[in-house]
This record gives C-alpha cells, sequence and structure tokens, in this order.
C-alpha cells in the first residue's frame, strides 16, 4: 500500500545518474574511497516531496536513512533506536530517554530540541499519519537536552508503538524546508542520500559516523521499478542483487535458479478488493455480500498466487492473536449471492463496474483478470483500469471510483492494529479508501485505543475485524505473503516491512 495524501513539491536536491544505473553491485568501488555496493529493486518511488506523514517515509526507511526513537525487532516487538527506553509517568505523559551516541549526518546534534522539532512538525502537517496526529497527541515538549516528553489527548498505552512507525522518523531541523522535505544529511541511519533520479532511483552512500556501527556495505543503488516481471529479470541478468516484492510466477521461475536465493514469508499484509461503500449499489450491504460471496478466495489463492497465499477470513490472519477466534475463509456460493441480490432489488446485469488496479501491486494483473471473471459468472460486469498507484490513490480517497485493489500491511501505521482500524474503518480515518462509517466501529476503536491489557485490546479488535468481515465493508481476498529474491553472495538481510539496506546488509565478493 502507499499513501501520498498531500501534493508536495520534488525535493531540490535532485542531481542525475548515469543511464546504466549505480554499478552491477558487489566488488564496485565508488569515488573517493573503495568499497562493496548493492543495487536493490523495490516497487514503489517517492511520490510526495519525502513527506514524512506519508508512505515517502517508508521508502526512506527501507533506504537506510530515516530513523525513529523506536524500532520493531525481528520478533515483532518493540525495542530501542534513538530512544534508549521510555516510561509512562502519567496516565497521558510518556518521557522517551534519546541515544546520546547519535548525531544527524550533516554533523548536526541530535537532542531533544531537534527531536521535538521534528515532531511538532508531524502533528502541524495538512494530513498527519494515522499514528501520530493531534487527535491522539496533545503535545511534545524537551525536558533536557537527553529527554523528551510525549502528552496525548486521551490515555494512551500505545505511545511507543505510535513512534515506531517511519512516519514518525526523526531528521535535522534544516531538512524541513518550506514546501518540502529535504533528506540529504538529515537522517540518522547507516546510509546518507547521495543522489536522486525522480521517480527512478537513489544513491545512497555509508555514513561512516553512524552511532550503531559503519555499515558493511560502502554505497548502494535503490532502483523504483513498478513492473515485478522487470524486477525478476534484473535480479536474473545480475543488475541488481536483492528484488523486493515478487509476482507469485516470477517466484516459480526463479526458484531453482543457480546463484539465486528466493525467500518468502508470511506478512501482516491483506489484499483486499475494496469496495466504496458510498456509492451506489456498493452502498446496499446486501450487494456487497453478494460480491463477497461470488468471490473464490481459494481459486484465486490456487491460480493467482499457486497456493502461497493464505485465503483470507478478514482483515487479519487466523495466526494473528487479534483475528476473530474461529475465523473461516467465505466460501464461494453463486446461489446466495444471486439470492442476496434479489433481496436487494438489484439485477445482476444492472451492476457495471470499474476496478482499479495498480501496476506496483505483485499479481494485480492476474488477480483483475480472475475477480472479473467470477463477478461475470452471475452478470456483474466489471471493467479494468490500470495505472501506476499515485495517479489512482486521488480517485480512491475522493471516492471517484467503484472498486479497487489494495495490498495493506495492517501493522504498518504502527505495531499494533489499531492504527490500521483507525485510519481505514473509522468514519474520520485519514485512509478510508472503503468511505465507511460506522458509530459501533468507532466506538470500538476508541474503546481498544484506552486499554491497556494488550489481550483485551486484541479481543477489541477482533471485535471490530468480525464486522467489517460481516458486513462486507470490502472483499478480504488472500493474507500475502512476500517473495524476495536475492543473489546467494548477499547476507544479513530478511524480510522486513520497515528495513531493507541496513548496516548489516552485505555482499560477498565474486
Amino acid at each position: 500500500m502507499k499513501r501520498t495524501r498531500t501534493a508536495c513539491g520534488m525535493t531540490a536536491m535532485t542531481l542525475t545518474l548515469g543511464a546504466c544505473g549505480m554499478n552491477n553491485g558487489g566488488d564496485a568501488a565508488e569515488s573517493g574511497g573503495g568499497g562493496r555496493s548493492i543495487v536493490i529493486d523495490e516497487p514503489f518511488a517517492p511520490a510526495a516531496g519525502w513527506a514524512l506523514e506519508t508512505d515517502d517515509a517508508f521508502v526512506l526507511s527501507k533506504a537506510g536513512c530515516l530513523e525513529t526513537l523506536v524500532s520493531r525487532a525481528d520478533s515483532g516487538e518493540l525495542a530501542p533506536m534513538l530512544a534508549t527506553s521510555w516510561k509512562q509517568t502519567t496516565p497521558r505523559t510518556w518521557k522517551f530517554t534519546l541515544r546520546s551516541g547519535a548525531t544527524f549526518q550533516n554533523g548536526d546534534p541530535f537532542d531533544a530540541k531537534a527531536v521535538t522539532a521534528a515532531l511538532q512538525h508531524a502533528l502541524k502537517v495538512k494530513a498527519p499519519s494515522a499514528a501520530f496526529g493531534p487527535d491522539a497527541i496533545a503535545g511534545v515538549k524537551a525536558l533536557d537536552k537527553g529527554t523528551v516528553a510525549v502528552t496525548t489527548v486521551a490515555p494512551d498505552p500505545l505511545v511507543p508503538e505510535r513512534l515506531a512507525t517511519p512516519n514518525t522518523g526523526i531528521l535535522a531541523p534544516q531538512a524541513y524546508q518550506k514546501s518540502h522535505i529535504d533528506p540529504k544529511g538529515t537522517c540518522t541511519g547507516p546510509f546518507t542520500l547521495a543522489e536522486e533520479v525522480p521517480q527512478q532511483s537513489v544513491r545512497m552512500k555509508r555514513n561512516d559516523s553512524y552511532w550503531g556501527g559503519r555499515a558493511k556495505l560502502a554505497s548502494a543503488e535503490v532502483r523504483f521499478i513498478a513492473d515485478g516481471a522487470k524486477r525478476a529479470t534484473q535480479i536474473q541478468t545480475g543488475e541488481a542483487q536483492l528484488v523486493r516484492k515478487l509476482p507469485a510466477t516470477s517466484t516459480q521461475d526463479l526458484k531453482g535458479s543457480s546463484g539465486i536465493r528466493v525467500d518468502t514469508a508470511e506478512l501482516s499484509r491483506t489484499t483486499s478488493l475494496i469496495l466504496n461503500n458510498k456509492k451506489a449499489p456498493l452502498d446496499n450491504v446486501k450487494v456487497r455480500q453478494a460480491i463477497q460471496a461470488v468471490v473464490d478466495t481459494k481459486k484465486i489463492n490456487q491460480a493467482v498466487y499457486f497456493g502461497a497465499a493464505r485465503p483470507a477470513v478478514g482483515p487479519f490472519a487466523p495466526t494473528e492473536p487479534f483475528a476473530p477466534s474461529g475465523a473461516q475463509p467465505v466460501k464461494a456460493d453463486p446461489a446466495k449471492a444471486r439470492a442476496l441480490l434479489a433481496q436487494a432489488g438489484v439485477e445482476p446485469s444492472s451492476i457495471k463496474v470499474q476496478l482499479l488496479t495498480y501496476t506496483e501491486g505483485a499479481s494485480f494483473a492476474d488477480l483483475a483478470a480472475v475477480l472479473q471473471d467470477q463477478l461475470k459468472s452471475i452478470g456483474i460486469k466489471v471493467t479494468i483500469k490500470t495505472a501506476d498507484y499515485a495517479s489512482l490513490e486521488p480517485e480512491m480517497l475522493s471516492g471517484d471510483f467503484d472498486m479497487t485493489l489494495l495490498s495493506r500491511n495492517h501493522l504498518g501505521d504502527m505495531p499494533d492494529p489499531l492504527g490500521f482500524l483507525a485510519a481505514d474503518y473509522s468514519c474520520k480515518g485519514s485512509f478510508n479508501v472503503s468511505h465507511f462509517c460506522d458509530p459501533r466501529v468507532d466506538a470500538l476503536i476508541h474503546k481498544a485505543g484506552t486499554t491497556t491489557d494488550r489481550g483485551k485490546r486484541y479481543a477489541i479488535e477482533s471485535e471490530a475485524a468480525s464486522v467489517l468481515q460481516s458486513h462486507a465493508v470490502n472483499v478480504f481476498l488472500v493474507h500475502d505473503t512476500e517473495s524476495v529474491a536475492r543473489s546467494s553472495r548477499v547476507t544479513g538481510y530478511s524480510i522486513d516491512p520497515y528495513y531493507t539496506l541496513t548496516a548489516n546488509l552485505d555482499v560477498a565478493p565474486k
């Protein structure tokens, strides 16, 4: 999923790279000193002038530049990053102790004043992130050089989780320009942004002053390639050494290839058929339930994902603690679908809808075709519109669409599904693409946000998920896996939604 949400000017630091890219990775020497390099292919390019309230923050985090106060460990638990510790001192106040050895890449001091300025900027933008916005956060204050206090609007047990999202990444004061964010030299991470070709690539150079220790790689080129087949080709030819989000067909083709390793992991991500709940006839719950009933997620998993995904039981996978207990995928039942449409007083042949699908979505072209065929089986006519995500998102957010495919990480906004539920399914959610509003769900989201006990909070979030599924707010299709191909010489990598280019990533010499 990608959220631009605001239109910002492009960064002024744009430079030009060679047409053939930086190098072929591994053994190349960079100017100014020797060292190993890597080429990484990512599906999504920055699209909002590096505005940190958008998914550009995730791009910058994956590129090894942007860091947050709190991080997620491999286990999914919280871990120190730019803050070494934190504690709740009152029901509405959390104190964060900052890392003393960190500095910004331009040499500016990393201190409470800079952190406070960065977080206050995050609160003041036109469309704040779901995890860290003025609806939840009342203010940020520097208590002394190494301590920051975050106060909340109401008692909030999830402030550390909120500060683990890249949307709360910390940049030096000079990054915050009037028309854009300039990350060049203003990050704290193991790599600094050296050059950018808008919508094409960024060149990253090792930050030798990194607080976490010198990175193993000297440099990297991160390429933004929406076409999954092209990404797969680049790992085969050796043009890239690490390629993320492979389509299922490419994954099958690459398995067993000499010198290439393919890793697949189940993600906290669900691919859904998003239905516009405010647009007729999809504003009728029985019409939505009819569409849900005709979609065969088992066949989709086999035909599109070669059995590598998991048919969805709602927005959350059955292995997750906040999924409804005993939930099962909806079974395809065309007769039930026709009956539901009859109850709604809607003739199937009268339903003519357009399905949006974006080129960056792995296997989305095949998925759209299968859905088109399944809905056609009961008389619903579907046309497909395909474009890059950035050009489609305005239609989604404005409500000027019928249905769209969307792959969404429900632990992306914060390491708890509350951020996802609030952004996507509350009446005032910042990414409510479904245009769904139900006071009962809003009440559950509010209750979850004030519940300290994790188990009890998960139970409330599970109840909200049950409502979304039973009301067919969207048709939840599959719980995703991500497949990543890498050269067998690449070490120090594991699939992670926040981090790709890390200090531990390395490429062994040929």
